[in-house]
Order: C-alpha cells, then sequence, then structure tokens
C-alpha cells in the first residue's frame, strides 16, 4: 500500500473514532441532563399535586362535616390532572388501583408503591416499546386514611431527542467525512511530493542518470533530507566518475602495454624466423640476435618496472625523519655526469626541511624527475632542484627550461607507457613507465604532485606535502 493511501486512512479513522466517540459522549451527556432534568420536574410537580390534592381534601372535609373516604374522591383527583403527557394513578392501601387517566395499563411490578406506603416518596424510570416513563410515587393521608399518588410523566421526547441527535451527528459527520477526505487528500499529494521527487531520482540515478538532483526549497525535514540526498547524489556522481576515469585509465593500461609487449615479441619472432630460414651469415646472424637480446631486454624492463609498481603499492614505505637538503644533493651528484654530458647546468636552491619519507623511494622519484627534465632541455638550459616552505606546506620540485607540455599533457604524462617524445624514449630504452611509478610513490607518502607547464618554457614538476598525512607507513610512532 502506499505511503499516501496509508495517510489518507490513517487520517479518515482518527477523524471517524474522533467523531463517534465525541458525539457519544455529548449526546449521552444531554440525554443524561435531560433525564435528570425531567426528575427534577416531575418531583417538583408531584409535590405541588399532592399539596394541591390534599387541601382539596381538607376543604371537602369542612364543607361535609363529617370524616370522608379518600377513595370515594378519587376519580374527581384523577380528573384534576389533565396536563399532556402527564398521568395520574390512585391505589388504597392494599395497592389496589382506584381511578386513572392513563390512556393504558402498565402490566409490570410496582415496587415504588409498596415503599411509597411506607412513607417514603420515590420514583422509578421505565421503558417500553412505545416509550420512556417515569413514576414518581408518593402516599396521601388524611385523618388516618391513606391513598397512594403515582404521578406518570410521558418523556419519551427525551429520547427522541437522543435519536435526532445521533441522526445529527451522522449527517454532519458524512459531511465533514467527505470535506476532510478531499483535504486530506490534497495535502497528503502537496505533502508526499518531495518524496515523489526524491523516488523518481533515486530511480534515474540507478538508472545511470547521476547528474538529476532533487529540486526541494523548503527549511523542514524534508528539505534537510532532500539537502542530504543531493549530497548522497553528488558523491555517487563523483565516485561514479572516478571510476569510470580509472576504468579509462586501465583500459588505456591494457592497450599500452598489449602494444608495449606486440612489438617486441613481432620483433623477435620475426627475426627468429628469419634466422630459421636464412643461410648462415656470421655479420646477418650477429645483427639479428642482437636486435633479439635489444628486444628481449626492453621486455625485460617492462616487466620488471611492472612489478616493481606491485611492490610500491603491496609493501608499506619505511619512513624516517630526513632531511631533504642532503638528499636533493645526493641526487645531483648521481646525475652530475649526465647533465654535463648534455651541457645542463644542474643546481640544488632553498632551505633544508624534516620531512617524514622513505629515503631510497624517494630518491628515485628525485632522480626520475631530474632525468626526464635534463632529457627534455637542450645545451646550455638549466634544471634546479630545491624546496619551497610556506605555513602549511612543504615543496619539493624539479624544475627545467626545456620544451615544456601542453595542458592536456600534463594530465596524461602520469599514466603508464605514455612517452611526450616517443622516438627518443625508444631510442634511449624508456618504457615510458618512470612517471606512472613517480606519481605512485609520492601518493603512498600522502603527498600530491603538480605539474606547472608552458609550452617553450618549461616544466615544473611540485611535490606538495601538506600537513603530517602520510598514506601507508610502518607505525604510527614514527609521524609526529
Amino acid at each position: 500500500m502506499k505511503f499516501s493511501w496509508k495517510i489518507f486512512l490513517l487520517c479518515m479513522g482518527i477523524y471517524v473514532v474522533s467523531l463517534t466517540v465525541t458525539g457519544m459522549v455529548v449526546t449521552e451527556n444531554t440525554y443524561k441532563s435531560l433525564v435528570k432534568k425531567e426528575i427534577e420536574r416531575s418531583l417538583e410537580e408531584e409535590s405541588n399535586l399532592h399539596s394541591t390534592l390534599a387541601l382539596y381534601l381538607l376543604n371537602n372535609q369542612r364543607i361535609a362535616v363529617e370524616k370522608i373516604e379518600l377513595k370515594n374522591y378519587s376519580k374527581s383527583m384523577v380528573d384534576m390532572v389533565k396536563t399532556d403527557r402527564n398521568y395520574l394513578e390512585i391505589f388504597d392501601e392494599k395497592l389496589n388501583l382506584l381511578a386513572t387517566n392513563a390512556p393504558r395499563a402498565w402490566f409490570f411490578s410496582r415496587e415504588e408503591l409498596a415503599i411509597a406506603l411506607k412513607g417514603q416518596k420515590n420514583f422509578v424510570l421505565r421503558r417500553d416499546e412505545e416509550g420512556l416513563y417515569l413514576f414518581v410515587s408518593n402516599v396521601l393521608e388524611i385523618d388516618e386514611e391513606k391513598i397512594i399518588l403515582s404521578l406518570i410523566k410521558d418523556i419519551s421526547h427525551v429520547d427522541h431527542h437522543r435519536r435526532e441527535q445521533y441522526l445529527l451527528f451522522i449527517r454532519t459527520g458524512l459531511i465533514g467525512l467527505a470535506f476532510v477526505a478531499l483535504i486530506t487528500w490534497g495535502l497528503s499529494k502537496f505533502l508526499l511530493k518531495p518524496f515523489r521527487q526524491l523516488s523518481l531520482t533515486a530511480k534515474n540515478i540507478a538508472s545511470g542518470n547521476y547528474h538529476v538532483r532533487v529540486k526541494v526549497n523548503r527549511k523542514d525535514e524534508v528539505g534537510l533530507l532532500a539537502e542530504q540526498f543531493n549530497i548522497m547524489a553528488d558523491k555517487i556522481e563523483q565516485k561514479m566518475n572516478q571510476l569510470k576515469a580509472e576504468g579509462q585509465r586501465q583500459q588505456r593500461f591494457i592497450d599500452n602495454l598489449t602494444h608495449e609487449l606486440r612489438t617486441p615479441l613481432t620483433s623477435i619472432i620475426g627475426y627468429a624466423e628469419y634466422l630459421l630460414k636464412a643461410k648462415y651469415n656470421p655479420e646477418v646472424f650477429k645483427k639479428s640476435l642482437s636486435y633479439i637480446y635489444s628486444e628481449g631486454n626492453r621486455m625485460s624492463k617492462v616487466a620488471k618496472t611492472l612489478m616493481d609498481m606491485i611492490l610500491i603499492r603491496e609493501n608499506p614505505l619505511q619512513l624516517n625523519r630526513e632531511k631533504i637538503m642532503s638528499l636533493l644533493i645526493q641526487v645531483q651528484n648521481i646525475m652530475e655526469v649526465k647533465a654535463e654530458k648534455e651541457g645542463i647546468i644542474l643546481e640544488v636552491k632553498g632551505e633544508d626541511e624534516e620531512i617524514l619519507l622513505d629515503k631510497d623511494l624517494f630518491k628515485i622519484v628525485i632522480t626520475n624527475l631530474v632525468d626526464n627534465a635534463i632529457n627534455a632541455s637542450s645545451r646550455g638550459k638549466k634544471v634546479t632542484i630545491g624546496v619551497e616552505k610556506t605555513l602549511e606546506e612543504t615543496c619539493v620540485f624539479v624544475m627545467d627550461e626545456g620544451k615544456g607540455m601542453e595542458e592536456w599533457e600534463t594530465k596524461k604524462v602520469i599514466e603508464p607507457f605514455y612517452r611526450i617524445d616517443k622516438s627518443r624514449s625508444r631510442k634511449e630504452g624508456g618504457v615510458g613507465l618512470g612517471l606512472a611509478i613517480c606519481y605512485q610513490i609520492i601518493e603512498e607518502h600522502g603527498a600530491r604532485l603538480k605539474i606547472e607547464s608552458a609550452v617553450g618554457v618549461g616544466t615544473k614538476m611540485k611535490i606538495i606535502f601538506h600537513g603530517k598525512c602520510y598514506k601507508n607507513f610502518t607505525s604510527r610512532s614514527q609521524v609526529g
């Protein structure tokens, strides 16, 4: 069952129960109040009647100047009571009916008469198929002679009033029910509209439309829910984009790896087939075996480099506090020979700083970046290794004055097997995995790589350490 129907039926149930309880309480209280007033009025009427009849009999006794028999005046006393719905019965001491003006006889036990005979005025309510009656009984005594007066009052109008009030509640309740049903249905549609939008948006996201969002401009709990839902959708879209980009990178990696392996394998198979078919020639055999060896060696480098990437990802870093300037000077000494050979000026600058890092792996990163900078520079240019410090960050950089890169290349250069200068890289035996390994080592240190480059101006590779957040280390006691 839909939530809107649950709200609708719940409101209808509350309305019906509330109206029923209210109608019953009000009607029954009104009924009891009317009955009480009728009893009070009847008791007062009986008292007046009792006094009137007693005075009537005393007057007749004085006139007759002798003792009168009350039963002889019963008929005349009954005739004195002629009001609508009021009847009078007169009984003797033996509870025999002497006179009555009631239109009917009642065939049920009259206990109230015996009680009245003992001098106790009392009343009783009786109901039959024709209506509701109030019986008020009292004794009238003149000269030690007693008669019992039973005033009967028809109060069926009280029952009629109760029935009318119940019918009124039913009629007004049905009209109100229809009115409340329309209002409740409209309000449920209005109040649940944001939830329908949430449901539709969730359905769209589930079908792959991650860009859709809920448009709910409200400040209540529903608005807060919609806001949190949109935040969740943003996170999902961001994660899906990351997964998509990662999938594309993995596919490019597989494609590039396939290409890198296919090329040397083609050469190796081609030269091997040639050697199998050609006549023996020492010079040709030596040249062919040399090609086979170089291509096999390149395949070995690819396998070794891929294994290094796996080991870096799986093994924790050995982090220690290291003075970064001494490490940069070590790299300068290592790369000085190549720099002089290429006619490149290699210098180190900046203030010394202690950084928590894996010295051997970080030296590989800096060495690789310096090697790339030298390869990208022409004779007479300068390559700078240095440190920059701000309040929150420490930056280790390698800057050259070489060819530079387009902006789109700065995003692809860290991908495995990507080469900016493909002919030169192949000539020098590179496999295009250097920067990919560097990027992975930097990430494992909890740092980030930022590339600033302009074509014809040069490139600055910045390794930025922010605070003391490290992704993969052997002991927490080393951080701090």
